[in-house]
């Protein structure tokens, strides 16, 4: 093959990728739009008056967010020294945090210290120096009046007891991770390491669970349940859900990847499988009972339908059965109802920031020997 050859082949081999390439890109991206857009769509209609909400055809932005940034802009031109302090608040934060290794925990903190800045600037001890008597100033100057950006969460939350299933929701949706790792990791380790008569039966029939329906055990649970007076209690909300199979089953393929070189290693320092699975197989599984943990902490975040058989007074009900409830509460008030379920999001979305790296770690090693 002659040199030009072979530089006409290197330009179509470099154009193929190219084109290869950018066709997944843009397939991705178009992914990832489509399954931003649900979520975007309901913090930008949580922001709307009612008539926007159910318009028809419907509207992106809400149509006051023009005349909100006016009057920012007409606050910065009367006041101009408010830039000034939030640059040298904004700078503060970057210098007090740019030391954080990680990179997402660092823009989680820088978004709240910024978040922080208005909380601050609107206390009332600046007096006519407050944000708000500023904001007002600039509105008053430009002849609108507008209702305050938060009023739609502020009314939503106010419509009910919101504190209440919150409460309620991250105690169960953390206790229930906790329950199901101290039941599930002995028996996964039991599983991958162990040897015992039956142990492939036994695990069959463990895995066979799998294929029961969840709606078929609810009857007998919910039996159960009634008869240890257990209604309207934490307990039933944690205790039918404290082993889970799949986290066994998870939990179990993690543990066949540990080699048998540190348990052998182990065994010479004197340590039995009760220590190798505390002190080293556990902390090596850390990935992966991340993973585990968070993804029974949103099944339990997103129950509805067990908490709506097994409790009927409000003071114990989740989030979700609460925005379900409320869904009919606030009958047709559609920016109320999504202002409520953004709020009931930002404790996953924060979780998820935290642990991203150590779930993302724990599904991409979980079965790798």
């Amino acid at each position: 093959m002659t040199p030009l050859s072979e530089q006409r082949s290197e330009r179509v081999y470099r154009l193929t990728r190219g084109v290869k390439r950018s066709t997944l890109y843009a397939i991705l991206a178009t992914g990832g739009v489509l399954m931003c857009f649900p979520f975007v769509w309901m913090l930008l209609t949580s922001f709307k008056t009612y008539a926007e909400a159910i318009a028809t055809p419907p509207t992106i932005f809400p149509n006051d967010w023009g005349l909100r940034v006016a009057a920012a802009a007409t606050m910065v031109r009367i006041y101009p020294w408010t830039v000034a302090v939030f640059v040298l608040w904004v700078g503060a934060g970057w210098i007090a945090l740019r030391r954080l290794d990680d990179r997402t925990v660092r823009a989680l903190l820088m978004v709240l210290y910024v978040a922080a800045f208005f909380v601050v600037a609107d206390l009332a001890r600046w007096g006519q120096w407050q944000m708000s008597e500023l904001y007002a100033v600039a509105k008053a100057r430009m002849g609108i009046d507008l209702e305050p950006l938060w009023q739609n969460y502020v009314d939503a939350w106010d419509r009910a007891p919101f504190a209440h299933y919150f409460r309620n929701s991250l105690l169960v949706s953390t206790l229930t991770p906790l329950a199901i790792i101290l039941t599930s990791a002995p028996a996964a380790y039991a599983f991958a390491r162990l040897e015992f008569p039956g142990q492939g039966l036994i695990f069959m029939l463990y895995l066979a669970t799998m294929m029961v329906p969840s709606e078929v055990i609810l009857i007998p649970n919910f039996i159960t349940i009634s008869q240890l007076g257990w209604r309207n209690t934490y307990l039933a909300l944690i205790m039918p859900y404290s082993v889970s199979v799949i986290s066994i089953f998870f939990l179990r393929q993690f543990f066949r990847s540990v080699p048998n070189d540190l348990y052998d290693a182990a065994v010479i320092d004197g340590s039995g499988h009760v220590r190798f699975l505390l002190s080293i197989a556990m902390p090596l599984a850390r990935p992966a009972l991340v993973s585990t943990a968070l993804f029974n902490f949103l099944g339990s975040w997103n129950a509805l339908l067990w908490p709506l058989l097994v409790t009927d007074k409000e003071e114990m009900r989740p989030i979700a059965l609460g925005l379900a409830s409320f869904s009919t509460e606030a009958g047709m008030q559609a920016q109320l109802y999504m202002a409520a379920a953004s709020f009931s999001i930002i404790p996953v979305l924060i979780l998820f920031l935290f642990v991203q790296e150590e779930f993302i770690a724990g599904i991409a090693r979980t079965g790798i020997k």
